[in-house]
């Protein structure tokens, strides 16, 4: 071996020659690396996948063996592409020794590329165990040249053709590496072609910068041949084989892949198969064409109780499985003979003879191979679905508090009473419940004390149910009751219903004993008797029914209110009502009248504000009339507010005239209407936005404010009487005033009702009532002023009991503004009284 020695010489003061490569040769040697490389990465999935130690080692020989003779045919063929000017002949032993270090580096390299995880450390390792076996491979075959010439290597050459080659092995391993991580072992001949081509490029750079160092000095007095024509069929053969090697094994390879996939689907066993059925919670089974049982589950055996082992190869139809499968099998075989499957709901049998319901499934099965053919069937146990649906459906027709059919059931129930099969003279009663003061007592005693009085209270009407009473809890504190009348004729329907109700409510009425508490139930009730079959819907019942417990809460006294047609008729009526006092109040149709308010001497001190309606069809519509509607539905509001400005319009207008200046004017004020939050702020607007002097306004005020909210009340009072807002206290005397209250509030005046004054002259208790008014209202430093004084009588005893200022019919009745202008304007020009 004279390698390292002659590394150290200059070729070149030598007289040393190189050769010349021949190409087709040069192209048949990177064919051979290419095929090799190729064929011996490609194997790495198998070594990578092989499941035994003897294919995997298999596999890693075979694919370190045929990159080796790659490698080394490669080398042989590059030698004798390359052209000296003397003969060269090879060593046969040192050449075929020199392929053992080429099949170990591909040994290594594909030992450390065929794992599943790979570091730096393992790619590097094993590019360098390659470029070092291709570099080993070559100068080990470069040494067994036999030739009258000495060989010298260029140093840096040398190095440069192994560094070549350990830099493009370790490329090839770090390609492979990426291209298997990017695309994984789906497109494994895909990463073995790019890193073969890295391989080889390793291979023929490696190789051919070699031959461009190595340099060959002949010996003198070498004879040379004579030329002759070459011979390269020994090469061309060695490549072909080397070449149809690599292909055989990458035909191996494939087969191999196939192979493995095959016993992959093959492994797919009855064992298997029965296991992946088994981790169904369905009930499976295989049937043959007679509904004999070929294979099923686990799930099935414990679904139906059946003991499979006995159970195969017996016909389905002999094992019971279903309770009515009589009723269905005719129409199960007739779907599967014209379809080929059958899905239905079945009551199925357990052998316990437990039922229940459940969803059977039988498909039929075709084979591609076969004229053979199977039925699948799944039966799914739908009995939680089922209880499911159940409670949906009771929770969406009962109460969650009382569990109490709701109003939904009740609506259901009214439905059907019109297709049940009474005669058509049959009555039914309805009955609605509800409970006074309820919540008061929540607001009281807390929620869980109420919640416990409706749970007791549908105790106690749960017992009055049966097949001709029903009963249900609308909602909050209300709940129904709907019976069937033996009674045919209207009359004693109604004393039937009666009697129904009040034996229910005796019993309903009872005190109930909350948490230690006890509490007397009294009831709202609202009774209406129909016949089912006129047609009436379910909302119109309600509607009648609801009509007849208004009109018990309206009249407050406990007892049961049978709907009457004019309830009815009175409703319709005041929705109309209502409806166009909305359209009056946006629409101007409203109007102020003003009834003077006089002094001793008669002499006109102000005038008291009233609202009054003409209305375009009605006419005059009384205040008693639609005030308590606009106390009820809530328009009292926007009346109040109208009121409001409209009465600071006319004393803006009041201002500027001499005569009217020193008038006061009195508005009533509502309840709802004060306790708004922003009152005072309504005030102060309307008096910025017409330039009222606060002075001439006086607001009036019922003795009901003071028991809603005192102490807001007398803020409110205070803020506005501290820019000069007058307060009389309206009707004292027909409520229930707190004496405390009344020495706190900032009032100016308290006014006679109407009431005590009218019976002054026949009444003997109105008379000292009238006198301990002004009494308490001189006690107090405030005015007094009777309202409703119509005769001199009544103004002669109201005189002599202290009171000096009147309003009333004896000095005028309510007129409109135009009209009342032009009577103080003449009585402010007439003489004065002598």
């Amino acid at each position: 071996m004279t390698i390292l020695p002659n590394l150290f010489f200059d070729p070149h003061a030598l007289d040393a020659v190189q050769g010349e490569h021949h190409l087709p040769l040069v192209l048949v040697s990177l064919a051979i690396a290419l095929a090799a490389s190729y064929a011996g990465l490609d194997l790495i999935k198998l070594v990578s996948k092989a499941k035994h130690a003897g294919w995997r080692r298999l596999w890693l020989v075979a694919g370190a063996g045929i990159m080796g003779l790659g490698v080394w045919s490669m080398h042989f063929t590059g030698m004798h592409a390359y052209r000296l000017a003397f003969p060269v002949q090879h060593d046969p032993i040192l050449t075929l020794l020199s392929i053992v270090p080429a099949v170990a580096g591909s040994l290594v390299a594909i030992l450390l590329l065929s794992r599943e995880t790979s570091t730096h450390r393992g790619l590097i390792l094993a590019g360098t165990s390659l470029g070092l076996g291709i570099g080993t491979m070559h100068y080990t075959g470069m040494a067994a040249m036999r030739m009258p010439a000495s060989l010298y290597h260029e140093f840096w050459l040398f190095l440069l053709s192994l560094f070549v080659a350990v830099g493009l092995g370790v490329a090839t391993a770090y390609a492979y590496r990426l291209c298997h991580r990017e695309w994984g072992m789906r497109r494994a001949k895909t990463c073995a072609l790019i890193s073969a081509l890295f391989v080889s490029l390793a291979i023929c750079s490696m190789h051919y910068v070699a031959m461009r160092a190595a340099w060959f000095v002949p010996h003198p007095g070498a004879a040379l041949p004579p030329p002759t024509a070459e011979s390269h069929w020994l090469i061309y053969l060695i490549g072909g084989c080397v070449v149809l090697v690599a292909l055989l094994t990458v035909v191996a390879a494939q087969a191999q892949r196939r192979l493995h996939v095959s016993e992959q689907h093959e492994h797919m066993t009855r064992r298997r198969l029965v296991e992946v059925l088994s981790a169904l919670h369905d009930g499976v089974a295989l049937l043959d064409d007679q509904a004999r049982i070929r294979l099923s589950n686990a799930a099935l055996e414990k679904m139906l109780g059946w003991d499979m082992a006995r159970a195969m190869d017996q016909s389905a139809w002999k094992l019971v499985f279903a309770a009515n499968s009589e009723v269905f099998k005719e129409t199960l075989l007739r779907e599967l003979s014209e379809k080929g499957e059958w899905s239905g709901m079945i009551e199925a049998l357990h052998s316990n003879g437990r039922r229940f319901p459940a969803w059977l499934s039988v498909s039929r099965v075709t084979y591609a191979d076969s004229d053979e053919r199977d039925y699948v069937a799944l039966i799914s146990d739908r009995s939680a679905e089922q209880e499911a649906q159940q409670r949906i459906r009771y929770l969406a027709y009962h109460d969650t508090l009382t569990e109490l059919p709701n109003r939904r059931a009740l609506q259901e129930r009214l439905n059907g009473c019109e297709r049940h099969p009474d005669s058509a003279t049959a009555l039914s009663l309805l009955v609605l419940f509800d409970i006074d003061r309820f919540k008061i007592l929540n607001d009281s005693l807390g929620q869980d004390i109420g919640d416990e009085l409706l749970r007791q209270l549908a105790t106690r009407l749960r017992h009055w149910a049966n097949d001709d009473l029903h009963v249900a809890r609308l909602d909050g504190n209300e709940f129904a009751l709907l019976a069937r009348l033996n009674a045919t004729h209207r009359s004693a329907a109604g004393r039937e219903a009666r009697g129904i109700t009040e034996r229910v409510l005796a019993s309903l009425s009872a005190d109930y004993l909350l948490h230690g508490h006890t509490y007397p139930c009294r009831f709202s009730v609202g009774m209406l008797v129909f016949n089912p079959h006129d047609g009436n819907t379910p909302a119109m019942l309600f509607k009648r029914a609801g009509l007849a417990l208004l009109e018990a809460k309206r009249q407050r006294d406990a007892v049961p209110q049978l709907f009457r047609p004019e309830l009815e008729q009175e409703r319709e009526a005041r929705l109309s009502l209502e409806r166009e006092l909305r359209h009056a109040i946006d629409n101007g149709e409203l109007r102020l009248h003003l009834q003077p308010q006089v002094n001793a001497d008669r002499h006109v001190i102000g005038a008291e504000a009233l609202v009054r309606w003409q209305h375009p069809v009605r006419g005059f519509v009384s205040p008693g009339e639609f005030i308590p509607l606009a106390e009820e539905s809530g328009l009292i509001l926007p009346l109040g507010s109208w009121v409001l400005q409209e009465g600071c319009r006319l004393l803006g207008e009041w201002r500027h005239r001499s005569e009217f200046s020193d008038l006061k004017l009195s508005l009533n004020v509502s309840v709802r209407q004060f306790q708004q939050p922003d009152f005072v702020d309504q005030v102060l607007s309307a008096f910025y936005r017409h330039a009222v002097a606060p002075g001439r306004l006086t607001l009036e005020l019922t003795e009901s404010l003071l028991l809603k909210d005192p102490e807001g009340t007398i803020e409110k009072m205070s803020l506005l009487r501290r820019i000069g807002v007058s307060f009389a206290l309206d009707d004292f005397g027909t409520g229930y005033s707190s004496m405390v209250y009344l020495k706190a509030l900032p009032l100016d005046t308290l006014k006679i009702d109407i009431a005590f004054v009218r019976d002054l002259s026949r009444d003997t208790q109105s008379t000292p009532i009238a006198a301990a008014i002004v009494a308490l209202a001189q006690s107090l430093e405030l005015g007094v002023i009777a309202e409703g004084v119509e005769t001199e009588m009544q103004r002669d005893l109201l005189a002599g009991l202290g009171c000096h200022q009147y309003q009333g019919y004896l000095f005028g009745r309510p007129v409109p503004v135009e009209e009342f202008q032009p009577t103080l304007v003449a009585q402010s020009e007439a003489p004065p009284a002598a």
